[in-house]
């Protein structure tokens, strides 16, 4: 099995409300549609939730859990907000004839303290095994200690990442960059912390942007790439098995 991410940076404008990249949604969905026909069908799609997900979770304050009706309302809406961005995805998929189902976190993944502790992928697997592409996405969903959490699409990729060959994220840049803007090659555990010099934070984005993508992908023990969604063919190269422009990240091995 192969997880790609759909970044949210990617697929979104975060600059605007609610704003999707309709373009660059086509793009990647024609990409996906390259290797669909010619009969690759081990595939998960998760994407961010960009502007359709971060700002309404700090306009609602919801970030630290729920305690009130106000904050289960914007619960409600955020969860709506994440949902609507996965049907404007689904749709491009289907659009090229790829025939993808939106599963949404919110009913398969429970977390505690905003980590996730339970994850029925039973949905997932009867999917790929009946020849459908599965959708999942940034979310909110039930927590054992907060009420409800905001859910990343990293995290699920992580998660996910257990069972997979290697993970493809799709971002706005070459991959991640140094103090000069070129592409770092790889990350390991052991050169993180250097490289996590270069990496800025972002006060719009609720999941940690590059620097928390970074640390969900060395907590598990498979590769994963970090290519440009504008480049699309490099998507397409990396599950051909071909080398591509990014950043390499090699996970702690669980053996």
């Amino acid at each position: 099995m192969k997880v790609i991410k759909f970044g949210g940076s990617a697929i979104t404008d975060k600059s605007e409300f609610k704003c999707a990249n309709l373009s660059q949604i086509k793009k990647l969905a024609q990409a996906i549609s390259t290797v669909w026909r010619e009969g690759m069908r081990d595939l998960v799609i998760v994407h961010g939730a960009g502007s359709f997900g971060h700002a309404l979770v700090l306009k609602h304050g919801i970030n630290d859990g729920i305690t009130n009706d106000s904050q289960r309302l914007g619960f409600a809406d955020t969860h709506q907000a994440c949902s609507s961005l996965s049907s404007i995805v689904v749709s491009a998929l289907i659009e090229q004839n790829v025939p993808a189902v939106s599963i949404s976190p919110n009913s398969i993944i429970t977390q505690k303290n905003k980590r996730i502790v339970g994850f029925d992928t039973r949905i997932i697997n009867e999917y790929l095994s009946k020849g459908y592409l599965p959708v999942l996405y940034g979310d909110m969903v039930p927590d054992l200690e907060l009420e409800g959490s905001v859910c990343s699409g990293d995290q699920i990729m992580s998660y996910l990442g257990k069972d997979a060959d290697y993970l493809i994220f799709t971002t706005n840049v070459d991959g991640v960059l140094d103090g000069e803007g070129n592409v770092i090659a790889e990350i390991t555990a052991e050169n993180f912390s250097q490289i996590s010099a270069h990496l800025k934070e972002t006060k719009n984005d609720v999941t940690g942007a590059m620097k928390g993508k970074i640390n969900e992908l060395l907590k598990g023990g498979v590769t994963s790439y970090i290519i440009n969604a504008g480049s699309p063919e490099r998507l397409v190269d990396l599950l051909h098995g071909k080398e591509a422009i990014g950043t390499m990240v090699r996970g702690k091995s669980h053996s």
